[in-house]
């Protein structure tokens, strides 16, 4: 049965059980079913000075941050609270909508509305000693004016939030700060909250079985075990993909992945409108029914998976090719897994009259530099590397590819050659991260035949 409050209860700080229980707020008065996890997250705001939550993807962070964000302007008097977060669409698109979906579910109380308005924009007023502004980092912003004896500050995707926007932020002397993030990184201020400086902070962390879906409920929009059973599948439970993003963990070896977690899910969330330089298409063909033909286009710092497919029927695949190459027309390299069923590619490829620069590669080939690296697929993932790490980076929001380039480790040998690790060693073939490695591999000159 649910409680009921008067207007005074619940317009203003007189209203103790608002103010002692934000449980009590979100469920009485914003119509809020939060799941024990979330309830962790809205005390912690309410007990701790400073609170950071690391959890799985779809664990409901947004949430609860945009109701305790709610309850704290109705808890405090006066008060106000600042939303950062890395762009404009996780601001306004998922934390301000979730206050406006919250604010608009509670019902009138003796006839009389939740205070305030949730404009369109990311904004929420009640008065003018009163409000919530959320502000994104890849957009200049000021600061001047959020001081208060009660601010929130809320910083969601708080792994990629860089340190001097969170020093800034600092400087406000906010009352409560809660960071929401994921464990996607293994430096900066939210990782440091949970390690070295964890003495400062308040821990929560949220595992995909701590959800509601995974505990005989039904919330849409939430992790389900088909997800966690596809994750599993497509990374294996070893990667690091899976075990920050269904485990809620930071993964023990990122510092050994060749492309840091943080940088490949970046990279997945970056668009970059006009790509320069060749293009380049690099070919990873399927040897097993279970592996996948996987064929990118790269571009500058821009790479998109054109097409993918089960199975290598290589006269497809060359027939793909052809028709990709005629019909947009700006192709200029086209480099392929030479090895094994590749060749058939390659050979194919050859009798066509195609304007194109053909590159038979092949991965276990002396690398450029073979003082620093073991092979030449070695050394095409470095260069991946070090594009990944430019920070300018655009690729898909794919899963496979994303969990794949961050999900393979390399180890520096006794002769200081840098050796990235076997195929044997990972649960699944890394087919999408293989095709993009290639497009690095173009300047293998004895490889190199001109078509058409």
């Amino acid at each position: 049965m649910q409680l009921t409050v008067t207007r005074q209860q619940a317009q203003t700080v007189s209203g103790l059980a608002v103010q002692n229980s934000p449980e009590f707020f979100v469920r009485n008065m914003l119509q809020g079913e939060p799941y024990a996890k979330q309830v962790e997250i809205l005390n912690a705001v309410r007990d701790y000075r400073r609170t950071s939550v690391v959890g799985c993807n779809s664990s409901g962070k947004d949430w609860a941050a945009a109701r305790a964000v709610l309850w704290w302007l109705h808890s405090y008097e006066p008060a106000k609270a600042v939303i950062l977060g890395p762009t404009h669409r996780q601001i306004d698109d998922i934390v301000f909508n979730e206050m406006r979906v919250a604010h608009r579910s509670a019902p009138p109380i003796d006839g009389y509305p939740l205070r305030g308005r949730v404009f369109e924009t990311a904004r929420y007023f009640i008065d003018a000693e009163n409000w919530a502004r959320g502000l994104a980092t890849d957009n200049e912003y000021n600061l001047q004016g959020f001081h208060s004896p009660n601010l929130l500050v809320v910083v969601t995707e708080a792994h990629a939030i860089p340190k001097k926007d969170f020093d800034a932020v600092l400087r406000l002397n906010p009352k409560r700060v809660l960071f929401s993030g994921n464990p996607f990184i293994s430096a900066g201020p939210f990782y440091d909250s949970h390690h070295q400086s964890r003495d400062r902070w308040h821990q929560t962390a949220i595992s995909a079985f701590d959800t509601p879906n995974l505990n005989g409920g039904n919330v849409p929009g939430m992790v389900t075990a088909e997800d966690i059973e596809d994750k599993r599948e497509e990374w294996g439970e070893d990667s690091p993909m899976y075990i920050g993003s269904v485990l809620g963990k930071f993964p023990d070896d990122l510092d050994d992945s060749i492309v840091p977690l943080w940088a490949a899910v970046e990279a997945g969330q970056r668009v970059i409108d006009e790509p320069e330089g060749p293009v380049i298409l690099g070919v990873d063909v399927a040897r097993s029914g279970e592996d996948k033909t996987v064929i990118i286009r790269r571009q500058g710092n821009q790479a998109r998976i054109v097409w993918r497919a089960h199975g290598s029927d290589t006269t497809k695949v060359v027939g793909w090719i052809h028709n990709y190459v005629r019909e947009v027309g700006d192709v200029d390299t086209v480099i392929v897994d030479g090895v094994g069923i590749g060749a058939g590619v390659v050979d194919g490829l050859k009798d066509l009259a195609l304007p194109i620069r053909l590159v038979d590669f092949v991965g276990g080939a002396s690398a450029r530099k073979p003082d620093r690296f073991m092979n030449a697929i070695g050394e095409c993932w470095w260069e991946m590397r070090k594009w990944y790490l430019s920070e300018v980076v655009d690729t898909d929001d794919d899963g496979a590819l994303i969990g794949q380039v961050s999900g393979r480790q390399f180890e520096i040998q006794s002769d200081r050659r840098i050796k990235l690790q076997g195929k044997k060693e990972l649960s699944k073939s890394p087919d999408e991260a293989d095709a993009l490695a290639m497009t690095f591999g173009g300047g293998r000159r004895p490889s190199v035949t001109w078509v058409g």
